[in-house]
């Protein structure tokens, strides 16, 4: 099993980020989602709120609305409304 895994996150305009991270925090419709390498495949609606990436030990936050994640063979695709 991978340290890591790729994610991803995009709105229809540009892509905002994309690297390997350790750990990921995603508010899903129901509720947050912890992101771990190795996680299983899932794909969810995103709610609003802040999605955080660890990576090397710093955490970034990004404020996320609407959209969908897809989490699929240690890569997570982020495709949000919009993000701030």
């Amino acid at each position: 099993m991978a340290n890591t895994f790729e994610i991803e996150i995009a709105t229809p305009e540009k892509r905002v980020v994309r690297r390997q991270a350790e750990t990921a925090q995603i508010p899903g419709k129901d509720g947050y989602m912890g992101i771990l390498p190795g996680h299983a495949a899932l794909l969810s609606e995103l709610g609003d709120g802040t999605l955080s990436i660890t990576s090397g030990g710093v955490t970034e936050d990004f404020h996320v609305i609407g959209g969908y994640v897809e989490v699929r063979d240690d890569h997570v695709r982020v495709a949000a409304d919009r993000v701030g």
